[in-house]
């Protein structure tokens, strides 16, 4: 990912997997490798935050329209 320190990865990734939203599964091979996925609180959750971006796209004119009322 762009942008993100490996170390913030590694910690929000680990923050997820305590909380359940994120399953993490470590292969015992040379050299490591670990897959991560969404559980399905995860799963549960994304659904919500998808949701969530596609109001704000749709409705981000009335956003920007009541905030310049305000500023008026």
């Amino acid at each position: 990912m762009g942008g993100v320190s490996e170390k913030m990865l590694a910690q929000s990734l680990q923050s997820l997997t305590e909380d359940g939203f994120v399953l993490r599964v470590s292969h015992h091979v040379v050299p490591p490798v670990v897959e991560y996925s969404l559980t399905p609180m995860g799963e549960e959750v994304a659904d919500r935050v998808a949701a969530l971006a596609d109001w704000i796209e749709v409705n981000t004119p009335r956003v920007l329209d009541a905030r310049k009322k305000l500023e008026r």
